[in-house]
């Protein structure tokens, strides 16, 4: 089979020779770059508009309690004691928080605590501020899913397909030099997406509000525990200072609310679209169109003259 790489290097081919093949086929150039144009801006128009409400936020170092100050010196006794301090909780809430946004048991406890399930896997656009559910997945009238894992007689979507959707909708990223936080939510729904991103920020706060309050009041009760088993000041007091450390955690953990991130630019209500960039999409697809008609104009030439 010959290729277009052996038939150029066949010929001798001129600038001259090319413009004048393009010309002489202009009209079918631009008819087929119209047509790629005209198709463009029907996809363009096709696609829904998305709104994109977008937070700023900083780690909240207030919330380690002062743990890091004493991990160096009674790291290795609260170690044996059953208490880890690590490098206080600093380093570690921010770690569980960002991985808390990809977490599948979060991402489906959120969706299901919020109802959002619906919106989030069925909606298909936004029109006159109200949702468009799509019915062929979800009938509204019924409250039912219609679309489901026959084989399993489950009705809705599956689990893993609900986190992936969940994944598109929100971004974390960070900025490598300042380590400030930008988390978005990306949806139909301007209303809903300024919703979600509120939501999504308490929720993560509070999960690791609660769950430094339930760990704290079990140390303190154990490291209370440890002291009536033992008559040796340097571990009484080192067992009080542990005490007063996770004391002071658990305060916090109750009176502050930005636990772990700290809102620096609240969730913003979008006005504008984010997506699609319709400009873009229509130019992009009439550059492709008349680069494809052109080479393809191109491609039958010099294969009818090498045939002939």
């Amino acid at each position: 089979m010959i290729t277009l790489s052996e038939v150029i290097k066949k010929q001798d081919i001129s600038l001259t020779e090319l413009i004048s093949v393009l010309l002489a086929a202009k009209f079918k150039i631009v008819i087929g770059t119209v047509l790629f144009a005209i198709l463009s801006v029907a996809i363009a128009l096709y696609l829904p508009n998305q709104y994109k409400s977008k937070s700023t936020l900083v780690i909240n170092v207030e919330s380690s309690g002062g743990l890091s100050s004493l991990a160096g010196s009674l790291g290795g006794l609260a170690g044996m004691a059953g208490i880890n301090l690590g490098g206080g909780q600093d380093s570690i809430n921010p770690l569980i928080a960002r991985e808390l946004v990809t977490s599948q048991a979060f991402i489906v406890n959120f969706i299901n605590k919020h109802n959002m399930l619906v919106p989030l896997m069925a909606a298909t656009e936004w029109e006159n501020n109200s949702l468009v559910i799509d019915r062929d997945k979800y009938d509204v009238e019924k409250k039912q899913w219609v679309t489901g894992d026959e084989s399993r007689k489950l009705k809705g979507p599956k689990q893993e397909d609900i986190v992936k959707r969940f994944k598109d909708v929100v971004k974390l990223s960070e900025d490598s030099k300042t380590k400030v936080l930008t988390l978005s939510v990306e949806f139909y729904s301007p209303i809903l997406a300024q919703q979600w991103l509120t939501l999504l920020i308490t929720e993560i706060n509070e999960t690791i509000r609660q769950y430094d309050i339930k760990e704290s009041t079990k140390s303190i009760e154990y490291l209370k525990g440890l002291l009536t088993e033992t008559d040796n000041s340097y571990f009484h007091e080192t067992f009080y200072k542990l005490i007063e450390e996770k004391t002071k955690v658990l305060m916090l953990s109750k009176v502050r609310d930005d636990y772990v991130f700290k809102i620096i630019d609240p969730p913003n209500l979008p006005e504008k679209k984010s997506k699609p960039l319709r400009a873009i999409i229509c130019a992009v697809g009439t550059f492709l169109g008349g680069f494809f008609m052109a080479l393809w104009v191109l491609v039958r030439y010099f294969f009818n003259e090498n045939r002939s």
